[in-house]
């Protein structure tokens, strides 16, 4: 009796519901997430559970707890700046499926490498997956911690100009630091599955073994910046006329801003959306050790060129 109830709650449907179930009631309790947000993130935790194992669904879990707290953190102070979070730092649907689509897709990638149903390595999907979540957790905590920089941000496209905290495509040097300590975290609890037990991160050599921690902080500062770069290219923007801020707010500093470029329709959450793609294509190349290729590719053609 006690060994089929064990083996009924390991199930990963079952107790992927029970996990989740119990998560979900927490993180709203805490004001993580409103109620479109927690049956958003009922659905992703759920499926990455389900799809990509324990070992996938933790490395998400760390990038929504450092989320949560990122946002909670100096949030009055970010609030009097017009920097928060909307819905007083919780997250929506919006928010939740912008940063949880694409590492969900790659569990369930996880999944179907792993039953053969499509020819790749399990663990070039995973490192999609690590490269997805890194990218998002990067962004998160760069944004969210990188406004409170002693230095003023610079625009992305245009280093040489400094912008006000909060702008739109607006880096800076604890931005950046911050993006790359995501990664690092992201990659060390990766790591810490695969050196446990490899076959839950689907390691097969040493090789990867080596490249999840490199692959995590690469993808999180690259895939970062392209976010900040995606947003300053094509990302809705306006203009605050009180402070100057470039933001995607249609209301900063208690008046209403002027719509000056960007595609009107598309919102952070579709930046959100691209970028943690891209993180994840890069994944995919560091998992499938094709870096190391492309960079020779590379330095073949610059040697090449330079003798011409």
């Amino acid at each position: 009796m006690n060994r089929m109830l064990l083996e009924f709650l390991s199930h990963p449907v079952v107790s992927g519901l029970i996990v989740m179930g119990f998560l979900g009631v927490l993180t709203y309790k805490v004001r993580f997430v409103d109620i479109s947000g927690l049956i958003a993130a009922f659905v992703v935790g759920f499926t990455v559970w389900a799809a990509g194992g324990p070992a996938s669904f933790v490395v998400l879990l760390f990038f929504f707890i450092s989320a949560g707290i990122a946002t909670k953190y100096k949030y009055k102070a970010k609030a009097k700046k017009d920097f928060a979070q909307e819905g007083k730092g919780r997250r929506s649907w919006k928010n939740v499926f912008g940063s949880g689509i694409i590492p969900m897709i790659f569990a369930i990638g996880i999944q179907l490498a792993v039953q053969s149903v499509i020819p790749v390595d399990p663990f070039w999907m995973f490192g999609g997956f690590v490269g997805a979540v890194a990218t998002t957790s990067a962004d998160t905590l760069a944004s969210e911690i990188g406004v409170f920089s002693k230095s003023k941000p610079r625009l992305i496209t245009n280093l040489r100009r400094k912008v006000p905290a909060g702008t739109i495509g607006a880096v800076s040097l604890l931005g950046e630091l911050v993006a790359v300590a995501a990664g690092a975290i992201i990659g060390l609890v990766a790591l810490f599955f695969a050196v446990l037990s490899p076959a839950s991160v689907y390691v097969s050599s040493v090789e990867q073994l080596l490249f999840i921690l490199p692959l995590s902080v690469l993808t999180a500062f690259i895939g970062c910046n392209l976010d900040s770069l995606l947003g300053a290219i094509a990302q809705n923007r306006f203009v605050c006329e009180i402070c100057g801020a470039i933001t995607d707010k249609e209301f900063h500093c208690d008046y209403e801003t002027k719509y000056v470029g960007g595609y009107k329709q598309f919102t952070n959450m579709h930046v959100n959306l691209g970028s943690s793609g891209l993180g994840a294509t890069l994944g995919i190349i560091l998992g499938a050790g094709l870096f190391i290729w492309i960079l020779g590719g590379l330095f073949f053609w610059v040697v090449v060129s330079s003798n011409n």
